[in-house]
């Protein structure tokens, strides 16, 4: 048995374990951490959208031994919060109990998929590793082949975050696997229920988001409600027909809870209602963290489903387990600055700050920050065991 044990290996989950161990440290406590995930590598979700998947991932295993964290390999199938024991499965199929003192639930998200038929059979996906590397290799297989109707047109459904990075990435991602001739003469859309493109990401980088999309020759449709998704295309609501053989779903984020915690209050989301200290409504030994926590950034806003209130969020709750355990003082998960960073293909990129994403930096100049962010700030902690041990520690400034 753990003593402490952090469910789920993303970026909440991750982070949740470094804390826990560095708090440990900190106090010279006689406790024990371990974190159970499928396997031992950080997806670098917020990249899937780019060229070569199989290259986005990291290894979590040097920063987790540098501080002592036990890895179990395995996938979580039911939490028995009373009892305090984790079910898991493993790649065997095999299936034990592990107990554990205090839980950091970071299982995170999956792609939602909506109620519509053939979604569910034909649309790809760049929300995980494998259905990114499914989606690479269908990308690469269709491109060298000669264009015949519909198989020359990609059609992203879901005109948010992800859908406007895609949509603007894929022309490039259509010339590396079959030339830049070729990607010219590809059609690409860009589909959304709304009446407006990025519609949660609000009115002020909307013009820099429509002219980007202009830009990269992405063809925007608003106001469009699938009935069907096809092999061969794309049925609407007002009858109409698109051919497309390539549909690659983008439509958000649905919580992965195990069974077990079906009682727990969640929001309009899913998430798990929790505290200020992340501690989930009604169970004592149990945190949450990252994609599964319904917590308050402010005041006024919930965090999101991002890597940018995951990475904060997981190392609050590695820190209040450990303080809930050695009876001192816990700490208030709060997240004051919020801001977004948008890649936009060839535009670059769009920086914004605060909720309502007041435009910063845009172009080549934002699109340098983009890079930093999703090549340096998003991995795995490296070097020494000290260097790694300062790098779990809670920015407060920074909400980091």
């Amino acid at each position: 048995m753990a003593d402490i044990v952090v469910a789920g290996g993303g970026f909440a989950g991750m982070w949740a374990a470094l804390t826990a161990a560095r708090e440990i440290r900190e106090h010279d406590a006689a406790l024990t951490v371990a974190l159970v995930s499928r396997d031992s590598f950080l997806t670098i979700r917020p990249r899937l959208y780019e060229a070569d998947p199989q290259s986005l991932r990291a290894s979590m295993l040097p920063a987790l031994q540098a501080m002592g964290v036990e890895f179990i390999e395995g996938e979580v199938a039911a939490i028995d919060g009373a009892g305090c024991s984790l079910q898991i499965t493993g790649t065997m199929n095999a299936s034990r109990a592990l107990p554990f003192r205090r839980l950091v639930l970071a299982t995170g998200s999956t792609a939602r998929v909506p109620a519509v038929p053939g979604f569910a059979e034909h649309a790809f996906s760049v929300d995980d590793y494998a259905s990114a590397i499914r989606f690479d290799a269908h990308l690469a297989q269709i491109c060298l082949q000669p264009w015949r109707q519909g198989t020359n047109t990609f059609a992203i459904i879901g005109g948010g975050f992800t859908g406007i990075e895609l949509a603007c990435e894929m022309r490039d991602r259509i010339a590396r696997h079959a030339g830049e001739e070729k990607a010219q003469e590809a059609r690409i859309l860009l589909l959304e229920r709304a009446d407006v493109v990025g519609p949660d990401l609000g009115p002020a980088p909307r013009p820099q988001i429509e002219r980007a999309l202009a830009d990269a020759l992405v063809e925007l449709h608003t106001g469009v409600a699938i009935t069907d998704l096809r092999p061969d295309g794309i049925m609407l609501a007002d009858g109409s027909a698109i051919a497309a053989s390539t549909c690659i779903l983008t439509a958000g984020q649905a919580p992965t809870i195990p069974a077990g915690l079906e009682m727990v209050p969640r929001d309009s989301q899913g998430r798990l209602q929790v505290g200020s200290d992340l501690r989930v409504a009604g169970l004592d030994a149990i945190f949450a963290a990252g994609d599964v926590a319904s917590a308050r950034a402010d005041e006024d806003h919930l965090a999101m489903m991002s890597c940018q209130h995951a990475m904060p969020m997981g190392k609050h709750a590695g820190y209040n387990v450990v303080h809930d355990l050695l009876g001192i003082p816990m700490r208030i998960y709060r997240q004051a600055a919020y801001v977004t960073c948008l890649d936009l293909g060839r535009s670059g990129a769009i920086f914004t700050t605060g909720w309502e994403r007041s435009v910063q930096k845009t172009g080549a100049e934002a699109g340098d920050l983009k890079r930093m962010v999703n090549t340096q700030w998003i991995y795995p902690p490296s070097g020494t065991t000290e260097e790694i041990h300062a790098a779990a520690h809670i920015d407060r400034r920074a909400g980091r």
